[in-house]
């Protein structure tokens, strides 16, 4: 038994967009994706490195409605330092002694293994211009299952300690509000890992300060959200975006309201991103953020 003492940091970095013509006469696009993922933690240096590609299909069913299936294929690299470590075996019955060996014996303090994924897609999307201002409506909905090839990530040679599937379901919407600057964002997503699981749910509420010109490109579209969310009986989330042309710049705080606030001594976790869309309407994108916990 250990001690995990420093809290978490991590961070991401992705990139992603089509690589066939987004013509409205084609009913099939392709598209790729390559995400990075960094995390560390504790007084081990517990780390993670991820590096996934993915590759995606996006079948146009009429004007509205589009279905999507992906595969995601990628590399985690995962290290410790056991020997920053403090040990319940480091106790020698009045304080702790790190002169006391542990006994704690790690076969593999580096390694790496390949990891599988896939997911679906369906999409609803109705714009209708010049009939009321502000009246677009969108829908996505999504399953998606990763480490499908459980592969072994222990750190001690235990053949039968192997990642569980993890199975992920989401539902977001774009409702705007007719006649106003106004627009809800409501999600919410499920995800089980064995016998863990996860429910995440709340809304932003955009406002557009402006929506920008579609015919000179003169005026660029410039909006504020403000979101509230929540983990079912883990933590208070709140949220905020600023959109300006291509670019976005996100921040929220995460206010752990479960047992696991005495270990964060009652602080939360931050998190900031930023994006970038390259294209009109579209293209490729990309993106990073950085988060972690406070002590």
């Amino acid at each position: 038994m250990g001690k995990i003492g420093r809290s978490y940091r991590s961070t991401a970095a992705s990139f992603d967009g089509r690589i066939t013509a987004d013509n409205s006469s084609k009913n099939n696009v392709l598209a790729v994706g390559l995400n990075f993922f960094n995390d560390k933690a504790g007084n081990l240096g517990m780390m993670s490195n991820n590096l996934a590609l993915s590759v995606a299909n996006h079948f146009k069913i009429d004007s509205r409605n589009k279905f999507s299936l992906a595969i995601n294929a990628g590399y985690c690299q995962r290290s410790i330092q056991s020997a920053d470590g403090i040990w319940a075996s480091q106790f020698n019955g009045v304080v702790y002694d790190a002169g006391v060996s542990s006994g704690e014996e790690f076969n593999n303090q580096s390694f790496g293994f390949f990891d599988a994924g896939a997911g679906i897609l369906y999409s609803y999307n109705r714009k209708i211009k010049g009939v009321a201002r502000n009246s677009d409506q969108r829908v996505n909905v999504g399953l998606a299952a990763f480490h499908l090839n459980r592969p072994n990530f222990s750190f001690v040679e235990i053949d039968n300690e192997r990642l569980n599937v993890r199975y992920s379901a989401f539902i977001d919407a774009e409702i705007s509000i007719e006649g106003t600057d106004g627009v809800l964002l409501p999600s919410a997503f499920y995800h089980k890992q064995g016998s863990a699981s996860q429910i995440l749910f709340g809304t932003y509420y955009k406002y557009k300060l402006n929506s920008g010109s579609n015919y000179t490109g003169n005026e660029k579209p410039f909006s504020f959200s403000l979101g509230v969310f929540g983990r079912l009986k883990d933590a208070f989330i709140a949220k905020m975006i600023i959109e300006w042309d291509q670019f976005a710049i996100g921040y929220s705080y995460d206010v752990t309201l479960s047992g696991l606030s005495n270990n964060s001594n009652g602080f939360g976790s931050n998190e900031i991103f930023v994006r970038f869309n390259m294209g009109d309407g579209g293209g490729f994108r990309y993106g990073s953020g950085f988060g972690g916990r406070r002590r």
